[in-house]
């Protein structure tokens, strides 16, 4: 009976211990001041993120945000190994923030997703951001410029990329076509030229793929045919 008694004791002990970790569990430092520096580069006047509860505060020109934006960080604190929660997914969506994309995302070792759509966000996009393992990137109507990278072709994560609506200009990069886990690829809106390269005959995944409204010549591509999820063209 006392065996007995004492198992039960112990069993509950490490259920509160486990429970007390969760309750303890915070975002890292280093990404709580990561973030810190990716809302000063995009142009965030204000910024207040809590990292007990993984909750932004504040973020924008305004101390009030602007009607229809949308702002979240999604945290996982469940990661083998690790007795902090990681961030794994950023919106900040509507702001009109006018800095530049982060490079300073390559602090967040977790991410996997990012939406900063609906912005004044000017330059490139950063190279620094072709080491990661993202899944998600969409930068929806900013004043994004210059040519796309090459170096977006490493991502080989990505299922979904969105560069709709901004001012890219010149051919599109063969190494996209490295994206074989691409499912929605958004090129249009932008000044882009030439041909699609025949390196996206291997993006057989796609089901969205949208390059409207640019300056591409010559014929569809024969590939194309064989895109056989392809639902939206």
């Amino acid at each position: 009976m006392v065996a007995k008694n004492l198992f039960v004791c112990m069993v509950f002990a490490l259920s509160c211990f486990g429970f007390l970790r969760f309750a303890k569990a915070v975002v890292a430092q280093d990404e709580v001041d990561a973030l810190q520096q990716i809302a000063t580069t995009m142009g965030s006047t204000y910024w207040k993120f809590n990292g007990n509860s993984c909750q932004i505060e504040m973020v924008g020109m305004t101390p009030d945000p602007p009607r229809n934006s949308e702002s979240s960080i999604a945290c996982d604190c469940n990661l083998k190994n690790s007795t902090a929660c990681h961030v794994v997914r950023i919106v900040l969506k509507g702001y009109s923030l006018p800095g530049m994309l982060p490079p300073q995302l390559v602090k967040l070792p977790y991410l996997r997703e990012i939406d900063f759509a609906l912005n004044y966000l000017n330059g490139t996009i950063p190279l620094e951001w072709a080491s990661m393992q993202l899944t998600s990137i969409s930068v929806l109507v900013n004043r994004l410029s210059g040519e796309i990278p090459k170096e977006l072709g490493n991502i080989t994560s990505l299922t979904y990329l969105c560069l709709e609506a901004n001012q890219f200009s010149g051919i599109v990069p063969p190494e996209l076509g490295n994206l074989t886990n691409l499912q929605t690829l958004m090129l249009s809106s932008n000044n882009l030229t030439g041909n699609l390269p025949m390196t996206f005959a291997m993006l057989g995944s796609l089901t969205d793929f949208r390059i409207n409204d640019n300056n591409f010549r010559g014929t569809i591509p024969d590939f194309i045919q064989n895109w056989k999820q392809l639902t939206r063209l």
